[in-house]
């Protein structure tokens, strides 16, 4: 149960798809070739271990990536760790469809039949425990309703009571997903809870909140999708008039990261004159600023937003567009923002020359003031000309 309390938790979508674009497999191959470089190198070198060539032994198998420099290491063993589950039970994996022994097996399990039957005939709980493993345990993406061999071997273990080796299970499935999106270009990253949570006990997390530059909505920050009494509506096994809510149902989660602890009540829905007021307190009372980037959309303790589903996506997405830094993707944005031009340098001129015409601080506080509303709140300069001018010399510039 220690693996679906972590699953309540943040999800940091950027984060995940920065480790999956730079992902790879480390195994036996790959330490294989790692040594013929050696060799290459340095012919002198054939025939060693390699200790003797320098290289650290290989243990097992790992996924191996990075996340702005620092490296990221996934293995059977640090899921066990991270889900708190000892790698042990049952592990079968890799099958074929087509005369395995496992095919009477399961069929007797799920269908109760020696045929293959439907996902119809399945029963309420078959069916439910299908569902939490699709969703959590070996994630598909798609095609819930159509286990594979695979699938359906593990559903049997948990059928039957049988302990299943569940840290392996998720890395072998770990590594199969990795493998498709890197050969046959499947854009879907399964157990991103699980890769965030990694990140959060490598102290990844902790290295952000200490340069305190990244916010939740820069990470993307979600969390996952619940299954409750509407779940089972959704699904087709109870009616919608037999459904009741209950206070002990599942909600959506109201769990926040811990990217900015301590940080002021104040949000963008804030009026500008409360954000401008508390950023002029608190620079009093700490020595601190605020800057307006800084300043989250919304308040931090509500629910984060619900990660999206997949059938909502009406494309693929390429692997820079996971890195959000194509030109495409930077067009898109700017044309759904419109944000409007930036001062130009003639725009420059005339402030300095209606200020250096100002005969008082009535008619320069006017000149300013008449400035920042040509170039509108939206531009990055005026707004921060605006709150310098209100936090440091008191001027209330009119909205």
């Amino acid at each position: 149960m220690d693996y679906f309390d972590m699953l309540n938790g943040p999800t940091y979508l950027t984060l995940v798809r920065h480790f999956w674009v730079r992902a790879q497999i480390y195994d036996l191959k790959a330490s294989q070739l790692e040594m013929d470089e050696k060799v290459l190198i340095d012919p002198s070198l054939e025939g060693k271990t390699r200790e003797e060539m320098g290289l650290e032994p290989f243990r097992c198998e790992e996924i191996r990536s990075s996340i702005m420099g620092i490296p990221v290491v996934i293995s059977v063993d640090t899921i066990a760790g991270v889900i708190r589950r000892a790698s042990e039970g049952r592990f079968v994996y890799g099958l074929s469809n087509k005369k395995s022994p496992w095919i009477g097996i399961v069929n007797k399990t799920i269908f109760n039949s020696s045929t293959k039957g439907n996902y119809k005939e399945l029963s309420m709980r078959t069916k439910m425990l299908l569902k939490i493993q699709n969703e959590n345990l070996l994630p598909k993406g798609s095609g819930g309703d159509k286990p594979s061999l695979d699938h359906k071997v593990f559903l049997h273990f948990f059928l039957t009571r049988e302990r299943a080796n569940v840290p392996k299970y998720i890395f072998r499935h770990l590594i199969k997903n990795l493998k498709d999106s890197q050969t046959i270009k499947r854009n879907f990253v399964p157990y991103g809870r699980l890769i965030s949570e990694i990140f959060h006990q490598g102290g990844i997390l902790n290295a952000l909140k200490k340069v305190n530059y990244f916010t939740d909505a820069q990470l993307g920050t979600v969390t996952g999708r619940i299954i409750n009494g509407a779940t089972l509506v959704n699904m087709k096994l109870i009616r919608k008039e037999d459904h009741k809510e209950l206070s002990t149902d599942l909600k959506e989660s109201s769990v926040i990261s811990n990217l900015m602890d301590d940080f002021p009540p104040i949000c963008k829905e804030d009026l500008l004159e409360v954000r401008v007021m508390y950023m002029k307190e608190y620079f009093e009372m700490t020595g601190q600023i605020i800057k307006i980037s800084d300043i989250p959309d919304e308040m931090y303790g509500s629910a984060l937003p619900i990660a999206k589903n997949r059938k909502s996506l009406k494309r693929k997405m390429t692997e820079a567009e996971y890195l959000d830094d194509t030109p495409e993707h930077a067009a898109k944005i700017a044309k759904n923002s419109a944000p409007r031009p930036n001062p130009t340098a003639s725009d420059m001129l005339l402030l300095q020359q209606e200020v250096q015409e100002a005969d008082d601080y009535e008619a320069l506080t006017r000149s300013i003031s008449k400035w920042i509303l040509r170039m509108s709140l939206r531009s990055t300069l005026a707004l921060h000309l605006r709150i310098y001018l209100q936090t440091h010399l008191n001027w209330m510039i009119p909205p």
